[in-house]
């Protein structure tokens, strides 16, 4: 009797042990890294890898650079929840608040806008006329090139997009007339010398958008969300990260809020898997 009473609790003890290995396990792994791919894989290596070691010493958890190939590849694992830390722009990250619970570490200082500048012999002075034209910009899922077709309430009046991999290319892609208009940061264009713009005007500029951010997946323990955020917020944070900031233009990273994130992942929605 008592044998047969030890047994049943061994054997109905088992599944839920097994129920709770995946929690177990999932709190002791390694955090998975990843960034939006821009550049190469091993320029990734290269240019995260001290940040992402320090943050591991800083935060007592191991956490592993995965840079992926392609904006294919980075959506598709995305979409799946693959990773657990992420940096990359707006929409991506607002898309993760919305439907994976990702929480915001810190941000890059800055906001982020864009221009549309059109040929001046095109005839064209407003967004509307540019409706089924040709427009040079980056590929989606581009942050500047989703804001820029969210103009268009349409999808069947949208712009055609002729890809560009720089914003230099972008504007020899309109000079050279394989588009009557362009799509660019503001302070590319700003900076352009007076010759460089003959031929050409600018018609919009966007909203704002928040800079680049670090994300998290929100079940992961607040102690450790918090000493990512300090880390990345310290003197050594701006050492280690050094490459990453260079890349960008800033001196250092910048706290932010979920707030200002909310709401962005809405330019996502006509792009496939979200």
């Amino acid at each position: 009797m008592a044998n047969g009473a030890l047994s049943f609790r061994v054997l109905t003890l088992v599944p839920l042990l097994w129920l709770m290995l995946p929690a177990l396990s999932s709190a002791a792994d390694k955090l998975l890294f990843t960034t939006a791919p821009t550049q190469p894989v091993q320029k990734t290596l290269e240019m995260y890898g001290p940040l992402v070691e320090f943050l591991s010493e800083r935060a007592g958890v191991e956490i592993e650079l995965r840079p992926v190939r392609s904006f294919l590849e980075y959506t598709i694992h995305m979409q799946r929840g693959e990773y657990d830390i992420y940096f990359d722009g707006p929409h991506f990250a607002s898309w993760r608040m919305q439907h994976q619970g990702h929480r915001v570490l810190a941000k890059l200082p800055g906001e982020i806008r864009f221009v549309v500048v059109v040929r001046d012999d095109a005839g064209i002075d407003s967004i509307k006329e540019l409706a089924g034209k040709r427009v040079c910009g980056f590929s989606s899922p581009n942050l500047l090139t989703l804001g820029f077709l969210d103009l268009y309430a349409n999808p069947a009046s949208q712009p055609q997009i002729v890809a560009v991999k720089s914003f230099m290319d972008s504007l020899r892609c309109v000079q050279a007339g394989r588009g009557i208009a362009s799509v660019m940061r503001d302070k590319f264009w700003e900076k352009r010398k007076p010759e460089e713009r003959e031929g050409l005007h600018q018609i919009h500029i966007s909203e704002a958008y928040p800079h680049r951010a670090f994300t998290i997946r929100g079940d992961v323990d607040a102690e450790i969300r918090g000493r990512l955020t300090a880390a990345l917020l310290s003197e050594e944070g701006i050492r280690h990260g050094e490459a990453i900031l260079k890349r960008f233009r800033v001196q250092h990273f910048s706290r932010a809020s979920d707030a200002e994130y909310e709401g962005f992942y809405r330019l996502l929605n006509s792009t496939w898997g979200f």
